[in-house]
């Protein structure tokens, strides 16, 4: 214990009477770190914010889509050729599911909406009454769809924060005014609250436009398909069953009899979750790998660096050993003075990393309104920390063995 504080104490001394040599060969370990932990964290954050969304629709909530929008990639609805449900396979998931309660359809494509000089590119989205609170959106003001405007096909509409800020910056309260959805007039009879940025490829419902899904199928579309159907289950503890009670009714409405030709697929939010939390694994993965360049080239400095100490040293390692400083007494000092360079710059990389990350994510947030705060586990932390050690073990035992190597007597001659 005493031999290892002596060698601390030598090693940190050493440290600050070289402070610029010091720091520039901190360097490469605080960036390699700092780009670690910040891409850590802000990929905790996501992971943190997606849940968090996915929370607000509930563990509750089911999503029926066709398989072939899943499989090609086509989640947004309007690319393409895909085999859309009817309402007459909602009507008979209504008539005969009896682990499921709220059953809507729904309709998406993108359009252009316009007021006036003014125009936007928005989500149209077909629903009903059931279909906000099953989708986990609010009014800020107005009303929300009734089966009345249903039935009547009527041409009202509810717009997302984003719509109204580009459309309605002129005037305080939308309600009523007249906008054109595809060159269609809707009135406005509702605003949704903000909810901020979309995630994983997804809409943000702030570029929503609401309107009743029959008005869309004939006055948008031309067509009664629907595009996906939502419905929450009774029970949580029954969600697998629930979904094999889908598959039976909608296997017998589009008969089908084997199951690998089944042409639809559902999503649970712990389907999303799941789906969320790889992606941001894979990104995570992906520039941690690019970053961890960064690490090796730090450590890469660090050998340079000892090296050419031991061999500026070298008169001082003969002196100690020609006092009776052993081999290993050497080896260990100098390999003290390698871990304690890449330890502490493993700490100051974790502050700029935690302060990057946090620049970054405020940026972010600015750019697509919504609440991404970076997270950095403990477990992280220690493992940061126990690496820039293990980096400097690694890259400091070749120089810390060659000076323990050295003659005593050869190396007092040394100039």
């Amino acid at each position: 214990m005493h031999s290892f504080r002596e060698n601390l104490r030598i090693a940190w001394r050493n440290l600050l009477v070289n402070k610029t040599r010091s720091i520039l060969t901190l360097l490469g370990m605080v960036i390699g770190v700092a780009a670690v932990i910040s891409i850590v964290s802000l990929g905790e954050g996501l992971k943190l914010m997606f849940a968090g969304e996915i929370g607000k629709l509930g563990s509750d909530f089911i999503q029926i889509v066709p398989k072939s929008i899943m499989r090609q990639g086509r989640a947004g609805g309007f690319e393409g050729r895909v085999d859309n449900f009817s309402l007459a396979d909602v009507d008979a998931l209504k008539r005969n599911a009896t682990l499921l309660e709220g059953i809507v359809p729904g309709m998406r494509t993108i359009g252009l909406v316009k007021r006036g000089d003014k125009t936007y590119t928005a989500m149209i989205e077909g629903g009903g009454p059931e279909f906000m609170d099953i989708a986990g959106l609010e009014l800020e003001s107005g009303e929300n769809l009734t089966p009345r405007y249903v039935n009547a096909r009527s041409r009202v509409a509810i717009i997302g924060d984003n719509v109204k800020e580009k459309l309605f910056a002129d005037i305080e309260n939308p309600l009523g005014q007249t906008i054109k959805v595809r060159e269609e007039n809707f009135t406005v009879i509702g605003v949704m609250k903000a909810k901020g940025g979309g995630f994983a490829g997804q809409p943000s419902e702030d570029d929503f436009v609401i309107v009743p899904l029959t008005t869309m199928q004939d006055r948008i579309l031309g067509s009664d398909e629907v595009l996906y159907i939502l419905a929450r289950v009774t029970d949580t503890d029954k969600m697998d069953e629930a979904r094999e009670e889908v598959r039976h009714i909608l296997r017998q409405r589009r008969h089908l009899t084997d199951p690998t030709q089944e042409d639809f697929d559902m999503l649970t939010a712990e389907d999303m979750m799941e789906f969320g939390s790889n992606f941001v694994n894979i990104m995570i993965a992906i520039f941690g790998i690019i970053a961890a360049f960064s690490l090796l080239i730090g450590g890469i400095g660090v050998l340079s660096i000892m090296l050419v100490t031991v061999t500026e040293r070298t008169s001082e390692i003969g002196l100690r050993m020609a006092i009776g400083a052993a081999p290993r007494t050497v080896l260990g000092q100098f390999l003290m003075e390698a871990t304690l360079l890449t330890v502490v710059g493993g700490a100051i990389g974790l502050l700029f990393g935690w302060l990057g990350a946090l620049g970054l994510s405020a940026l972010i947030t600015s750019l697509i309104s919504a609440e991404w705060t970076p997270a950095v586990p403990v477990h992280i932390v220690v493992i940061t920390l126990l690496f820039s050690a293990l980096f400097g073990v690694v890259f400091g035992i070749i120089p810390a063995y060659i000076a323990s190597r050295k003659d005593p007597v050869e190396s007092l001659r040394y100039e």
